[in-house]
């Protein structure tokens, strides 16, 4: 696999995602604007959007997230410089995070190559501050892994040693779920479309455990240059002040 670091570029980018906006003086007959929230666009029909939607609901953490930003996972690179445009067109100032699973290309040449060139043709929109990649490995699971304990050994792929590993802790979250597997649960619009379980994912520090953990271990693998030999979620910066 091509060098992650080298994939996942400018992620040591510090700018402002939730700056409040500048005071100004109240007069009669001036509307106040509202700052622009960051969009979120990403893969996962049901998993992803409805995670960030109650986020944004539950949490003091604002994204604009609407349907059509989300979709398969496999078709980011194809799909997300059209979502990207279409928001840049009529949102010029827009901040956007692309959040993607990366164990679509482990492995993959004909995917490495796909990332690449997708990463290409936004680099210049990387560069401004515009987007932030926030890739997962293996998968957004992981990210939720890391809300309850620090784990950065490699996996490979979002399957049986993903759902041994989170089951225990969140399958309690979910009611009804008539004897479906947890990632089959993660996936059902019918199981994650109420806010509870992200309620209950954050709750208790949870979720500053999960922006800290994150961070620490992309720096830590960074600086040795260990990044492909492991799990990671970058997730953590959608939350950076």
């Amino acid at each position: 696999m091509a060098n992650g670091k080298n994939l996942i570029k400018n992620t040591n980018r510090q700018p402002v995602y939730f700056s409040p906006p500048a005071q100004q003086v109240p007069d009669e007959g001036v509307r106040e604007i509202k700052p622009l929230l960051p969009f979120v666009i990403s893969g996962g029909e049901n998993t992803e959007r409805y995670y960030f939607k109650h986020l944004s609901d539950t949490t003091i953490h604002k994204f604009k997230v609407l349907p059509e930003y989300f979709g398969n996972e496999a078709s980011y690179p194809e799909e997300f410089p059209k979502r990207i445009n279409a928001i840049l067109k009529e949102n010029p100032d827009a901040k956007i995070y692309c959040v993607f699973d990366f164990d679509t290309i482990y492995g993959n040449k004909a995917y490495q190559e796909k990332h690449k060139r997708f990463e290409n043709s936004i680099k210049n929109k990387i560069a401004n501050g515009s987007v932030v990649l926030c890739p997962n490995m293996p998968s957004i699971e992981y990210w939720f892994l890391l809300h309850f304990e620090n784990r950065t050994q490699l996996i490979k792929t979002c399957g049986r040693t993903m759902q041994r590993l989170l089951s225990p802790y969140m399958m309690s979250y979910f009611q009804n779920t008539d004897g479906k597997s947890f990632l089959k649960i993660l996936k059902s619009e019918e199981c994650v479309k109420d806010s509870g379980w992200v309620v209950k994912l954050c709750d208790n520090g949870k979720l500053e455990a999960a922006i800290q953990r994150a961070e620490n271990n992309i720096k830590a693998a960074e600086a040795t240059g260990d990044l492909d030999n492991q799990s990671y979620s970058f997730v953590y910066l959608l939350f950076k002040n």
